[in-house]
C-alpha cells in the first residue's frame, strides 16, 4: 500500500482557486469567438456535457454540472430552438428524452475549444507540457466531483 500525505484544506483551496482562475482566463465569456454565436458559459458547459455523453437527459446533465434541473432544461430549450441540440431517446437506463448535438453545435464547440487552446498557447511551452500531462487526471477529478452530492 502506498502511503499518501494528507492534503490540507489550504492546499485544496489554492488548487481550487487556480482551477477557477484558469477557467476564467480561457473562457470566451463576453468575447466574440469567430464563427460562433455568443454562447453563455452555461450553454457551453451544457453543450460539452451533451457532447461527452450523447443521449443524456436534462436531469443527468444538471446532476453532473451542479445546476438546477430547471435551469438546464431552459438552457436545452434555448439550444434546441437555435438548432444546436436535438431530442433523441434517452440512455436505456434513463427514462424520457435525451439530447445530442447537431452538426452546427459540433462546429461551434470546436471553435470554442480552438479559442481556448489559443489562449492556453500564450503560456510557456514547458509549463503547458507539465500540465497537459495531467489532463486525464483533471478530467477524472471533474467527473468525481460532479458525482458527489451537494450539501
Amino acid at each position: 500500500m502506498i502511503a499518501t500525505m494528507p492534503i490540507s484544506a489550504e492546499q485544496l483551496d489554492e488548487f481550487a482557486d487556480a482551477v477557477v482562475s484558469l477557467a476564467h482566463r480561457i473562457d470566451p465569456r463576453g468575447r466574440e469567438v469567430p464563427g460562433v454565436r455568443r454562447l453563455t458559459p452555461g450553454e457551453i458547459l451544457v453543450l460539452h456535457e451533451i457532447a461527452t455523453d450523447p443521449g443524456s437527459t436534462a436531469t443527468t446533465v444538471a446532476r453532473r454540472i451542479g445546476l438546477q434541473r430547471s435551469n438546464v432544461s431552459a438552457t436545452l430549450h434555448r439550444l434546441e430552438s437555435e438548432e444546436l441540440v436535438r431530442r433523441v431517446p434517452a440512455h436505456k437506463f434513463d427514462r424520457g428524452i435525451g439530447f445530442e448535438l447537431t452538426p452546427i453545435a459540433h462546429g461551434e464547440l470546436d471553435q470554442v475549444r480552438k479559442y481556448r487552446s489559443q489562449r492556453l498557447q500564450t503560456a510557456p511551452a514547458e509549463l503547458l507540457t507539465a500540465v497537459v500531462a495531467h489532463a486525464d487526471v483533471l478530467s477524472r477529478l471533474a467527473r468525481e466531483v460532479s458525482a458527489l452530492p451537494t450539501s
